[in-house]
Parts: structure tokens; C-alpha cells; sequence
């Protein structure tokens, strides 16, 4: 994982809590984000987006990470995964446009490298490409 761009130290602490959040375990599947190493993926897919896209991210990380303190009083990190599924929740229903783009762009992201994984597309019934049986 030494070659993150985007997504070390700090701000992938804070985007993996984000993913379990979005995909927990025992969810719509069984498995959720934490038991795939999602971030290294994650962080290449955000190395294609717009050079001012990726050097916002870690501020959008930040603010979801600080923000939480004023909905659960303590940063994203140290909550559980069913707070911070509500603090995400609440930001995707924001009546500010800002948090709502936040939350799209961090499902966006969990969502493609989650279901990037063949194992995972064949729990929805997708397999990838162009393999018909």
C-alpha cells in the first residue's frame, strides 16, 4: 500500500471508515468494504479524475471526518459503523448541494471498486465482460 497517492496515512483511515459506512457488513450482502482492500483501487481510479477533483478529496475526507462531531459529537473515525452510516445518510439528504456532491462522489468511488471485483459483481447476478452463458 506504500504506493497510495491519494489515499494514505490519514485520509485512508478516514475513507475506509467511509466505505464500511456506505457498504457495511450484513448489509445487501454479507461481506461488506471492510473485508476487501479496497483502497488501492479506490485511490487509482481517483488519479484519473480531474487534477482539482483530486486535490479537493482530502478536504471532502477532512470535512466528513470533522463534520460528525457536530451530529454524533466525536470525529468520523472513532464512531460506529451504524453512526457513521447515519451521519452519511444525513449528508446525502442535505438541503446544501455541496454535501449531497461529497456523499455522490464517495459512493461513486466505493461502489466501482466494490463491485469491480468479480466475486462481488456475481453477488448481484453481473459477471463482467462479455461472457454470456
Amino acid at each position: 500500500m506504500g504506493d497510495l497517492k491519494v489515499l494514505k496515512g490519514r485520509n485512508g483511515t478516514i475513507m475506509r471508515a467511509v466505505m464500511n459506512a456506505i457498504m457495511p457488513r450484513g448489509g445487501a450482502f454479507r461481506e461488506g468494504a471492510a473485508d476487501f482492500d479496497l483502497l488501492p483501487r479506490a485511490d487509482q481510479l481517483l488519479m484519473s479524475y480531474d487534477p482539482a477533483i483530486r486535490s479537493l478529496f482530502p478536504f471532502m475526507l477532512n470535512y466528513i471526518q470533522f463534520s460528525s462531531i457536530l451530529r454524533k459529537g466525536r470525529v468520523f473515525t472513532s464512531l460506529s459503523v451504524d453512526s457513521g452510516t447515519r451521519v452519511l445518510e444525513a449528508m446525502e439528504e442535505s438541503p446544501f448541494f455541496y454535501r449531497r456532491m461529497i456523499m455522490l462522489l464517495m459512493k461513486l468511488l466505493t461502489m466501482l471498486t466494490f463491485y469491480e471485483s468479480d466475486e462481488n459483481a456475481r453477488l448481484t447476478g453481473y459477471e463482467h465482460g462479455c461472457h454470456g452463458r
